[in-house]
């Protein structure tokens, strides 16, 4: 299904899905934060010139950060009744009312080939505003929260917390070595909940005004870092065998941790179920006899 949209500045657009390898790739060369994580992509739509077959913006829908949260939008949602709206990109030759009329197209094609998608859900990120769009586009807003991120002094790359956190993701790793090198900012921004039923459905949340327009983020001058990740990191470096890496957590950890420390920490690190889950899925459970041996 394509959705044709006819404007007096635009000319006629055309609306319609898209493979998801090409929304990748436009959203990696052209968003803002040019990431794209594995969750995305479900549903994927393009924004084109009716003359032309270049894509001039896309529109990326999947699942949830937090695929169990559903439950506390709604009773009335089960895990596969709301998807959320990750990214978002048009080419600046369209213009920001094109964003309006890109939103509302995606909205009646999901509607008409996805019948038991009940909501979209979607976040503005702080650092670039509350969320104009999504007023605009009518969604409702149920307020915010802060989330945290990490600016790279070097490289000024910018990474989300769950990152940092995520003993399934290697991504645990870089993240705490670059926090034993010292080279991370943490910094919070605002971070704003908008959701679109496409169908009647009573909230739990308690639907907000819209909020005044806001923008910037907050460096984080009192940070303390959670010690267990850098354990966990530690434990994924080695069953990984990223050496450079465990070398690097392995040296901050002598040098900041007493003995004491080092073993209650290191107990915690070789229980947590997603090592161990890694571990076993890659026959390596010989490693974590190992580390008990390291110190």
């Amino acid at each position: 299904m394509e959705v044709i949209k006819c404007t007096k500045s635009l000319g006629t657009l055309v609306i319609r899905p898209v493979a998801k390898t090409l929304a990748k790739s436009i959203i990696i060369e052209n968003h803002y934060s040019h990431k794209w994580n594995d969750s995305f992509g479900i549903i994927n739509f393009g924004i084109f010139r009716q003359t032309s077959d270049k894509c001039l913006g896309v529109a990326v829908f999947g699942r949830m950060m937090n695929s169990h949260s559903f439950g506390l939008i709604s009773d009335d949602l089960e895990k596969d009744d709301i998807v959320e709206l990750n990214r978002l990109w048009i080419d600046d030759c369209l213009g920001h009312n094109a964003e309006s009329l890109f939103i509302g197209a995606c909205f009646r094609i999901i509607r008409a080939e996805y019948p038991y998608i009940k909501a979209i859900q979607s976040f503005a990120d702080g650092r670039l505003g509350c969320g104009t769009i999504y007023k605009a586009t009518n969604f409702k807003y149920f307020g915010f929260h802060k989330t945290q991120f990490y600016e790279n002094k070097i490289t000024g790359e910018i990474t989300h917390n769950v990152i940092m956190t995520n003993a399934k993701s290697i991504g645990i790793v870089r993240m705490n070595r670059q926090w034993c090198e010292g080279i991370l900012k943490p910094f919070v921004v605002k971070t704003y909940r908008y959701i679109y039923p496409l169908k009647k459905i009573r909230f739990k949340l308690k639907e907000k005004s819209y909020p005044e327009y806001s923008i910037g983020k907050e460096y984080l001058t009192e940070y303390r870092h959670n010690i267990r990740l850098v354990y966990r990191a530690l434990c994924v470096a080695y069953i990984t065998e990223l050496e450079d890496d465990f070398n690097v957590i392995k040296n901050w950890i002598l040098n900041n941790q007493t003995n004491e420390e080092i073993q209650n920490y290191m107990k915690l690190a070789l229980s947590n179920e997603y090592i161990l889950q890694r571990a076993e899925r890659n026959n390596l459970t010989h490693k974590v006899e190992e580390l008990y041996s390291l110190f």
